[in-house]
């Protein structure tokens, strides 16, 4: 009769301590390297084929756990989140700043969700892990579709990522090709 009484509250802190802290997920040094590229304070300068200029500011690099909520969001896992934001004058709705990259890693040994959101044209990777990126590559160099039916025609349709530079160039919707100045020559 006494176990009785010492069994059920034990369990149920156990419950509730379980449910209270979630396990960690960490990005990866290989999840990271898509972070890695930019730090607060870079400036990337581009310069179209029209002979036009347009900058583009990193103002704030984030690597952190959001507060656990395991039984609306979580569940087991408490996610890693990365984010980087950046300003330029091209952003109509934000002037603020918007998120250039964000990253979520949802489960220690997969989905790792990676998004590239630049001029409001954006690539959307659901797991990292998975190596569908892959297709994507050309020696160091990703080539983005983003294209869009009604996309307005200074939005790129297709963004270039180089792994060692992020954004090296992109084509508008007008066929505007805009070139990243600022950067050792890449190959």
């Amino acid at each position: 009769m006494i176990k009785q009484y010492f069994l059920y509250p034990s369990f149920f802190l156990a419950i509730l301590l379980g449910l209270g802290c979630g396990i960690k997920t960490k990005l990866s040094k290989e999840d990271l390297k898509w972070m890695n590229i930019y730090n607060e304070g870079d400036t990337l300068i581009f310069k179209s084929d029209k002979g036009n200029f347009d900058t583009t500011l990193i103002l704030k690099k984030e690597i952190y756990y959001p507060k656990y909520n395991p039984v609306e969001v979580h569940g087991k896992y408490l996610p890693q989140l990365g984010k980087i934001w950046y300003k330029n004058k091209n952003l109509r709705y934000h002037s603020g700043g918007y998120e250039l990259i964000s990253m979520i890693k949802k489960h220690p040994k997969n989905e790792t969700f990676l998004n590239i959101d630049y001029l409001y044209s954006d690539v959307l990777i659901l797991n990292l892990v998975g190596g569908s990126i892959k297709q994507y590559k050309q020696g160091k160099v990703y080539e983005f579709d983003t294209y869009r039916p009604k996309g307005r025609l200074e939005q790129p349709k297709k963004i270039f990522w180089h792994e060692d530079y992020g954004v090296i160039k992109y084509i508008t919707h007008a066929n505007e090709v805009w070139q990243r100045i600022n950067l050792p020559k890449y190959q």
